[in-house]
């Protein structure tokens, strides 16, 4: 559904409130802008609890650009998820992993970490070498701040301009305005009808709607949060992987 056919669609089979005059101002209690608006709530919403809108590799969520000895780079802002990072110079991902990890992997040696002080542990890193090796790319976090994804070791100039290549989950970034009725939502088509529902519920449940009313847009609220959850679990399903048996040697008897 564009825009255009979903404005039709809510105003007359869930608002009614569409009557064509042949004098005056249109006879509508809510306006067109007020739809859209909610619209985009919808879609936003819908996008971050069910994960809708994954894509692998496109701009401008879904790339980042390599810099000289620069570690921290900045995420979208629609981005929910970070799945993997692949440069265009490998066909294998990056190795992923947490902030932590990455600026201190010696914290990997649990066996002497947990046994020092934090002032000891601290002394250590001070006292080791702290040059940092420059080279390719070898692993990502996306822990290091909100929304900042951090790769080691830092590039080389020789990596100065390398593209990464990230598969995100991530939120609506055009959002639907009056200007374009032909456009449609950037969720998936089967969840249009979703949207007009939500937009309708909002609606109902404005401070000047009577309160008969008030119950049929709690009920429309609790529908769409039913039809996200539903959305998640169609996701989650699609994700599946083949499952194989798992052997236990201990457990296994031959007889």
């Amino acid at each position: 559904m564009n825009l255009e056919e979903m404005l039709e669609f809510t105003a007359s089979q869930y608002l009614d409130d569409r009557t064509d005059l042949v004098d005056g101002d249109p006879d509508s209690l809510w306006t067109d802008a007020l739809l859209v608006r909610y619209f985009n709530h919808a879609a936003r919403i819908l996008a971050r609890r069910a994960w809708c809108i994954i894509e692998y590799g496109v701009a401008p969520a879904g790339v980042i650009v390599l810099e000289t000895d620069k570690v921290l780079y900045p995420l979208h802002k629609s981005i929910l998820r970070v799945f993997d990072a692949t440069p265009t110079t490998q066909l294998d991902p990056l190795g992923r992993t947490e902030d932590l990890m990455i600026r201190n992997p010696d914290i990997l040696n649990r066996h002497w970490y947990d046994s020092f002080s934090a002032y000891e542990v601290g002394e250590y890193a001070s006292l080791s070498d702290s040059s940092v090796t420059t080279g390719t790319a070898l692993a990502f976090a996306t822990d290091a701040g909100t929304r900042v994804l951090r790769v080691s070791p830092p590039p080389s100039s020789t990596e100065n301009g390398v593209r990464v290549m990230l598969r995100v989950a991530r939120l609506p970034i055009i959002e639907l305005t009056m200007d374009d009725t032909a456009a449609s939502p950037e969720v998936p088509e089967e969840y249009h009808e979703d949207l007009c529902l939500y937009a309708a519920g909002r609606c109902l449940t404005q401070p000047m709607v009577d309160s008969q009313y008030k119950v049929d847009g709690r009920n429309l609220l609790a529908e769409f949060a039913d039809l996200t959850r539903e959305a998640r679990r169609d996701r989650q399903r699609a994700e599946m992987g083949p499952s194989r048996w798992g052997f236990n040697s201990t457990t296994a008897v031959i007889r």
